[in-house]
């Protein structure tokens, strides 16, 4: 739980150097704007370790090694399967990815107003 109160912190921080560091004014509409990317770009990496990690992939890989087999020069067991590759857990990455979107749309809904 602290490790995500850190990214959340680390996160928003972000958010902020990069409003200083962009030559748009310093405004709300910014904080939207850049909190919206960075959310976005967690809760999409957040995804897609989740999809990778059930295992999806895993088949396709099993898959064209099978076909490939007569040109690698590899043996199987010694390609890892795709789910097996990703050792992290993808439930940091969606929780700080989320709170940055819902502190987005919080304050989309004060500039609204």
């Amino acid at each position: 739980m602290r490790k995500i109160i850190i990214g959340i912190a680390v996160v928003q921080l972000l958010v902020l150097l990069t409003m200083l560091f962009r030559s748009e004014p310093f405004s709300l509409l910014s904080y939207i704007n850049n909190s919206f990317i960075y959310g976005g770009v967690l809760v999409f990496f957040g995804l897609w370790v989740f999809v990778v990690q059930t295992g999806v992939f895993d088949i396709f890989t099993m898959s064209m090694r099978k076909f490939f087999k007569s040109k690698s020069t590899l043996d199987d067991d010694e390609m890892r399967l795709p789910s097996e590759v990703l050792a992290f857990s993808s439930f940091p990455l969606l929780i700080i990815g989320g709170v940055t979107l819902l502190a987005m749309a919080i304050s989309l809904a004060i500039y609204q107003q």
